[in-house]
Formats: C-alpha cells, sequence, structure tokens
C-alpha cells in the first residue's frame, strides 16, 4: 500500500490520541539510576534471521546518472577558501575542479587522496554550472560539483574498505524510504502517513524531521528525528596518522562501532558546557519532553542513520560529548525510543545505489 502525507489522517491522529499516553508503557520505566559500572547495550528486536545481509534487489535511493568520481587535493580549495569547498582531481579529463563538500571533513575522512563520488552541480535555472562560473557577489568560482559519497579506504590499519555518505540530505532521504516501505523493525508500527519538516509541534521549539501517523489508530502521533552516522571508533593501536578527533575503543575483540556525534566540542550546551552539537543535544531534550507531555500525547523517536556499511554496533561519542551521550540515555529511560539503522552502498563505476541492512544494538558507555 503506497503511503499518503495526508493532512487529515495527521489531523485526525492529533485529535483522537489525547487518551493514548497511557498506552505507552514499554520503554518509559525509569531504568536504575545508580552508578553504571560496565558498558551496557540496548538491543533491537530482528527480523527473524536475526541481522540480515542487504537486500540488493531494490534499492531505497540511487544516486544521479552523471555522477563522477575524482581525488580530492585539497581542503578548503585554493581559489575558494571556504572549508565547505574543496579542489579534486579528474583523472580522465585531467582537470581540477572545484567541489562542494556539505558534510566538512565528513567525519576526519574528507583528507587529500580520498576516492570521492560527486554529481554535477546546477544553477537555479537548472543549468550546469560550467567550470569558469564566479559568484556575482563574492567573485569566488563556483562548485562544479557536490559531494555525495567518500571511499575510506583504511585497509592498511586492518579495516574493511567502504563507501560512506558525504552529504546530509542522503541520511533523510533514506529515512523517508525506509518510513514508507516500514522498514524500521517490529518496534516500530506500521506507518499509515506521515509529513516532512513540521514545524511547532505541541508547541516544540524545533522542526520535526518527520510526523508520523500509525495505521493502529490508537497510538498517538509519532515524532521522528533523524540523525546521520558517517563516522566510527578505532581500535587501540590501529588509528590514522591525524592529529584530532581520533576515538578509539578498548573492547577485545574489537568491533568497528558507528558514532554520533564527530568533532570538536567547540559550541555550548545547556549548561554552558562545551559540547560538539547543541542543536542536537536540543532536538533530544525537546523530544524527551514531548514524549512526556501529560497535556498532549506524543510517541517520539530519534534515528540514527549509519550510512556506512562497516558499523557493525552504534553508541554515542561520549568522549566528544558527553553531554550527548547523558541526554540521549535519559531520553531513552523516559520513553524515547532509539534506532539505529544501518544502510549500505553499492557503486559501480559511477553509478551508486543505497540498500537496506541491519538494525544495530545501541552501546552505553559508563556514565557517573
Amino acid at each position: 500500500m503506497v503511503l499518503t502525507r495526508s493532512r487529515a489522517l495527521l489531523s485526525t491522529g492529533l485529535q483522537s490520541a489525547t487518551t493514548a499516553a497511557s498506552k505507552r508503557t514499554a520503554g518509559s520505566k525509569r531504568r536504575d539510576q545508580t552508578k553504571r559500572l560496565a558498558t551496557t547495550k540496548t538491543t533491537v528486536a530482528k527480523s527473524a534471521t536475526g541481522n540480515k545481509k542487504p537486500k540488493l534487489d531494490n534499492p531505497l535511493i540511487a544516486l544521479p546518472d552523471d555522477c563522477i568520481i575524482g581525488t580530492l587535493q585539497c581542503r578548503p580549495s585554493k581559489r575558494n577558501r571556504s572549508p565547505y569547498v574543496a579542489d579534486v582531481l579528474l583523472e580522465k579529463e585531467g582537470r581540477e575542479v572545484i567541489c562542494h563538500v556539505p558534510n566538512l571533513d565528513c567525519g576526519g575522512k574528507c583528507v587529500p587522496g580520498t576516492k570521492i563520488l560527486m554529481k554535477p552541480a546546477r544553477d537555479r535555472k537548472g543549468k550546469l554550472v560550467g567550470p569558469d562560473a564566479k559568484s556575482p557577489k563574492y567573485g569566488t568560482p563556483k562548485c562544479e560539483f557536490i559531494a555525495q559519497l567518500i571511499y575510506v579506504d583504511e585497509s592498511d590499519l586492518g579495516y574493511e574498505p567502504t563507501w560512506v555518505g558525504a552529504h546530509p540530505s542522503l541520511g533523510e532521504k533514506i529515512a523517508e524510504q525506509l518510513v514508507e516501505g516500514n522498514l524500521l523493525g517490529p518496534s516500530f508500527p506500521a506507518v499509515e502517513s506521515f509529513k516532512r519538516e513540521v514545524k511547532d509541534i505541541g508547541g516544540a521549539s524545533m522542526r520535526a524531521d518527520f510526523l508520523i501517523q500509525h495505521k493502529d489508530q490508537t497510538l498517538p502521533p509519532r515524532i521522528l528525528e533523524v540523525k546521520t552516522v558517517v563516522d566510527t571508533d578505532y581500535k587501540l593501536g590501529a588509528t590514522p596518522e591525524r592529529a584530532k578527533c581520533v576515538f578509539t575503543s578498548k573492547k577485545d575483540p574489537y568491533i568497528r562501532t558507528g558514532i554520533f556525534p564527530w568533532g570538536n566540542s567547540n559550541q555550548k550546551g545547556p549548561d554552558g558546557e562545551n559540547v560538539v552539537s547543541a542543536r542536537a543535544i536540543k532536538h533530544v531534550r525537546e523530544l524527551t519532553k514531548l514524549a512526556n507531555d501529560k497535556k498532549q500525547s506524543f510517541l517520539a523517536t530519534v534515528l540514527f542513520i549509519v550510512i556506512r556499511e562497516d558499523a557493525k554496533v552504534f553508541r554515542p561519542n561520549h568522549e566528544a560529548c558527553p553531554s550527548f551521550a547523558r541526554y540521549l540515555k535519559e531520553a531513552e529511560e523516559q520513553g524515547v525510543q532509539l534506532l539505529a539503522k544501518r544502510v549500505c552502498w553499492k557503486v559501480e563505476g559511477t553509478t551508486a545505489k543505497c540498500f537496506e541492512s541491519d538494525l544495530l544494538d545501541i552501546e552505553w558507555p559508563a556514565i557517573e
């Protein structure tokens, strides 16, 4: 059944859900608040086959056919000093182009020598941006291409090479297909309809990525927030030679683990503490409030799209941002559903498609 993004259905769900909050018993009980002395794990309900291989028959999304692969030379570009712009060499054409890299260094992976799959940039009229195009306002060269994927090859350190999503919009596009296809596992009830980027839900000061009405009309509407995971931790003694933002795991045997958020703690959190992403913390706190609002009834989910195939489990990056890990754990303890969904990329030549893979377990560090 094709989903309808019906305003009427969602309105009905909002009005009829006033008594449904009492049904949200699973996951809403407070867990033991005593000091945790060891890592804990949030396991997910898998399908009958458990962790499954990617379904390679029906892609979730496919990138444009006119993509091209180049080799990153430097970021920022020598001709445009924005950190969101890189110089990329097209070997077959023998020329260097300017590429928009909206994920900045993509978890420390967007470094010289990295292979990048890019799509041609277009102006507002849909015309291709030429190699000599310049910004009329700043006089700087325009980006001729936009990064879509990067190829992370750390086989010299013992890790399997993998393609990683390099554009923020990919996570939300993938999430939409997962929601529409009811591909988020047995703990996520079947979806009847949904709306995208909805403002002012329940008075929250955030724009929800999804507002979902389930087929079970006794369930209240669900607010779903998407976070895209591009980075992983490393095994002790097998780390790249970069000076910043390398996070290691003491787990033995080591399991490649997706982490969020990634980066330096140069923003301010709710209590003035240094954090990686004040926005991500704000979203988690708002969802927690909505999930526990007794005057109105909402379900809430944070969906982590692990946009690389090599991660086998997910965890909040407490080393970089202990505040995010703490607020995320509090959210789960107060009824917010947490899901981590892995996808994989299959690239043949310049044809790239994204396929569904596993729901991953979520590991929790010791939190004082």
